[in-house]
């Protein structure tokens, strides 16, 4: 009877603990909003892998100050266009956000698929004047094996540009697809970088997109208020986890009942 007890014991111990440890285990989400917003470097190195960053944040710039409103839109998975393990989250920040730093070192495996994009479109009230000119770029250098035709503009190497990326990118042979675009305005008022899709996917096979769009108003009526730090509720769309784990429990607890009836049915 004591074997049976251990047997019971442990079976309910595995069920409780193995939906535990798929949660553990779950991806996370690699991106961070704030004045320097980051997504997804240095992750996703083994072979197969696909990764999609999209940032767009709305900064606004007043006489006092300023606030910024992110929206990280995060997907990790097999190489394509990965859904596995998808996130968007929209932050409201109590400063503009002045540079964004994503998609750099990653995807270093074979076959692997790189899909980034930055928009960034800052509002200027009470009068002030953006100072805009055409956005320095620097991408597209040293990448693609040499086949740089998807890079707009090109060549493009500006030091110390308000757009970097591209740069060290999808080599490795086979190339599929390198397309990286910057378009768009800096503005001298308020200093936006950009710097994604540098020393990525170079294990060959790869597919690069990137896409970068800069854009400055000058604004008249009240700007929105500008308030404390809030994040609003992240919507995921992977794969739920919580009916299976329930199902798994559910089975655990099953099978360890009825081997504990079937054994006490014989003593």
């Amino acid at each position: 009877m004591g074997r049976f007890r251990f047997l019971f014991r442990g079976l309910i111990a595995f069920a409780l603990l193995a939906p535990i440890s798929m949660i553990a285990t779950a991806p996370v989400s690699a991106a961070t909003a704030a004045a320097t917003t980051t997504c997804s470097n240095g992750v996703d190195n083994t072979p197969g892998l696909g990764l999609i960053c999209e940032v767009t944040i709305v900064n606004t710039v007043t006489g006092s100050g300023g606030s910024a409103k992110v929206t990280i839109h995060e997907c990790h998975g097999a190489a394509g266009a990965p859904t596995a393990a998808c996130s968007t989250k929209t932050t409201t920040l109590t400063t503009p956000v002045t540079s964004v730093n994503q998609c750099n070192n990653s995807i270093g495996g074979g076959g692997g698929t790189l899909r980034c994009s930055v928009t960034v479109t800052t509002n200027f009230y009470g009068g002030i004047g953006p100072g805009a000119t055409a956005a320095t770029v620097n991408q597209c250098v040293g990448s693609g094996g040499g086949i740089t035709t998807g890079c707009d503009p090109i060549p493009a190497n500006t030091t110390g540009a308000a757009i970097t990326q591209c740069n060290g990118s999808a080599n490795g042979g086979t190339l599929v697809q390198l397309t990286c675009t910057a378009t768009g305005a800096m503005s001298s008022a308020l200093v936006v970088t950009v710097t994604q899709c540098n020393g990525s996917a170079n294990g060959g096979g790869a597919l690069v997109i990137c896409s970068t769009s800069l854009a400055n108003r000058a604004v008249t009526g009240t700007p929105p208020p500008t308030g404390t730090v809030g994040q609003s509720s992240p919507s995921n769309n992977s794969t739920p986890l919580l009916p299976l784990l329930v199902l798994l429990a559910s089975c655990g607890f099953g099978i360890a009942l009825v081997t504990a009836r079937r054994r006490s049915a014989f003593i």
